[in-house]
């Protein structure tokens, strides 16, 4: 597979996550709207099911937008031209976006059923976490943070390795059960 190939299918995987989080913001606000959804009750009142889906859909988003960002790191490694000083940013921002983020995305599910004390410690455990998403945005600024960035992608550049089908040939991503092209199993 030539570099330009390459670059095309990174792209490609690239759209499919915006997409993901797209698709599931989308659904997450239209189905949480929805009557039904906001006058059935999961937990004795305290929880009903207009949360319960906008905290699935948030949380869907979060992953697939941390997931980008991890692709967009590697790919950035492999292909980063005269953007790749942001090599080591990307990563640390996105995970200080979604760290932030996911303390009110779970706050739709916990909340209801939450002391005040329990709140207190959610709260403590999300500032320190936001603090430690800021030192390491501060960290790759300052060009410190390569071994960190490198932790957080070295599974998912495993992970982006292919597998060839049998029957067809066509190249398929590591993790497939059936081939995008023909369609038969993967072994």
């Amino acid at each position: 597979m030539d570099m330009n190939d390459q670059k095309k299918k990174d792209l490609n995987l690239v759209g499919r996550y915006i997409a993901v989080i797209v698709a599931a913001l989308m659904l997450s606000a239209a189905l949480g709207s929805m009557d039904l959804f906001v006058k059935t009750y999961v937990i004795q009142g305290k929880l009903n099911a207009s949360s319960l889906v906008r905290f699935l859909g948030y949380s869907t988003a979060l992953g697939a937008l941390w997931m980008l960002g991890q692709r967009a790191t590697i790919f950035m490694q492999k292909h980063g031209g005269r953007w790749a000083f942001v090599e080591h940013l990307i990563l640390p921002l996105v995970t200080l976006i979604v760290v932030a983020s996911v303390n009110s995305v779970a706050l739709l599910v916990l909340k209801p059923v939450m002391s005040f004390q329990m709140n207190n410690i959610y709260n403590w455990v999300f500032i320190f976490g936001i603090l430690g998403c800021a030192v390491w945005v501060i960290m790759a600024v300052l060009g410190q943070s390569s071994s960190l960035t490198e932790a957080f992608t070295t599974v998912a550049s495993k992970e982006a390795g292919s597998k060839t089908c049998a029957s067809c040939g066509d190249t398929n991503e590591m993790g497939a059960k059936f081939c995008k092209g023909c369609g038969k199993e993967l072994a």
